[in-house]
């Protein structure tokens, strides 16, 4: 996920400074943000949205989905390096175009939310097709509050959602950021954690206090954007982020400032913080739990462990979603649900390696029913590492504990609380 804003007031947001975010999925990944967007979007938007929904009265009711036709196409926007890939094409794509005559035409064009949010825009405003029937928007950033309050999105028919309703996970079923699924189901998910090199850190222990240890003074990677920055001071003065205070907000300011005082903080990293830590540079870091996994597939970086404090872990999740004035609805329901079965599902987590939102996709990554066997053996070579690696990681099938440790982020209500929040932590790491 990343996430700039627009440096304009109002639909457009604010400034992207503030916003930087991640861009790609196979070698680094996802910067959350704290702001889910409903409470936000019905301030900054509440003039436009309310317009666009009342248009909209009937868009996704049962009488209208019945309606709807199948075409066989679907145009697919999503994040680069985020599916199964082999010699240049997709199995898991292959074979639903096999069962279900749905050819899909699969577009890598979302280098971060903000960007993608204002390429469609200007259409969904104008009444008129984006020329995208799903797009991947992820759940802590605006863009997708955007699209929910101002009515762009068309609910779901949760009756042509089968495998959803049965193979859904915990942890992305009736998320917070989207009530009921009424517009939204899960691609993938990752968490903001901690990594380290094991063979400096002998004793890393279970808190996130291993960030903020004088033993590690100038080995410590903190990442760059504020969202996530205080985000992860708030678990360190022991508050969870969606419950917190401005007061909250200016403990955990000051225990990070201190962090920096004190000689601690090597740098306060984009995306590249995974290289500093793979150089050995930093012992240290925040982390995306995708970006450990990925480089412990590399035998010369066995070393990078993810750690997933007691305090918690900040998870993150991309959801698909149907724009409206979609011109393949239906088609864009059925691929969505698709990859809901946990044979298509085990075909993808093997090639991406994050957390699965099909926990039974495990049982079939080692013990594949169906087509997935041929495509699994094909993908072997590919991947390099048996299915196993994948079906046993807690990275990507996490334990109950995992998801006990998981947490969310701050949902803001109004500009005035991302004011003070940026106000708090932006000068930290502006002034490295």
């Amino acid at each position: 996920m990343t996430n700039e804003m627009s440096n304009q007031t109002g639909a457009q947001g604010i400034d992207p400074a503030l916003w930087r975010g991640m861009t790609q999925r196979r070698f680094s990944r996802r910067q959350a943000l704290g702001a889910t967007g409903a409470g936000l979007m019905a301030l900054l938007l509440a003039g436009e949205g309310e317009s666009a929904a009342a248009t909209s009265a009937k868009l996704g009711s049962a009488g209208w989905w019945k309606d709807q036709k199948l075409h066989h196409v679907v145009n697919f926007a999503n994040w680069p390096y985020y599916i199964d890939v082999l010699a240049g094409k997709h199995p898991s794509l292959e074979h639903l175009t096999a069962t279900t005559g749905i050819k899909v035409n699969y577009y890598e064009v979302i280098q971060d939310n903000a960007s993608f949010y204002q390429k469609i825009r200007p259409s969904l405003a104008a009444g008129q097709y984006t020329g995208y029937d799903i797009v991947v928007m992820t759940n802590n950033n605006p863009q997708l509050g955007y699209l929910i309050e101002l009515g762009w999105l068309i609910p779901l028919d949760h009756s042509l959602m089968p495998n959803y309703e049965k193979f859904a996970g915990p942890l992305i079923k009736n998320p917070p950021w989207d009530p009921g699924n009424k517009y939204t189901m899960a691609w993938q998910s990752g968490w903001t954690a901690v990594g380290y090199n094991n063979k400096v850190v002998k004793d890393p222990g279970t808190s996130i206090d291993i960030l903020f240890d004088k033993k590690y003074a100038g080995r410590v990677g903190m990442l760059s954007d504020p969202f996530e920055l205080g985000s992860i001071g708030l678990l360190a003065v022991g508050v969870e982020p969606a419950k917190s205070t401005e007061a909250d907000w200016a403990k955990a300011a000051k225990k990070l400032q201190q962090q920096k005082s004190d000689g601690i903080v090597a740098a306060y990293y984009d995306q590249s913080y995974i290289e500093h830590l793979k150089n050995g540079d930093i012992s240290v870091s925040m982390c995306y739990s995708g970006d450990i996994f990925q480089a412990d597939l590399n035998s010369k970086y066995k070393d990078l462990t993810l750690l997933l404090p007691s305090e918690g872990a900040m998870l993150w999740t991309d959801n698909m979603c149907i724009p409206k004035y979609s011109q393949n609805p239906l088609d864009a329901m059925t691929t969505m649900d698709y990859f809901y079965s946990p044979q298509t599902q085990s075909v993808v987590e093997y090639y991406n390696d994050y957390i699965c939102p099909v926990p039974a996709a495990r049982q079939e990554l080692l013990h594949p029913t169906g087509w997935n066997k041929a495509a699994l053996a094909s993908l072997k070579p590919e991947i390099g590492l048996p299915t196993s690696y994948t079906a046993d990681s807690l990275d990507v099938f996490p334990s109950p504990e995992r998801i006990h440790q998981s947490r969310t982020y701050y949902n803001f209500t109004s500009q005035e609380e991302i004011t003070a929040w940026t106000n708090l932590f932006l000068p930290i790491i502006q002034g490295a």
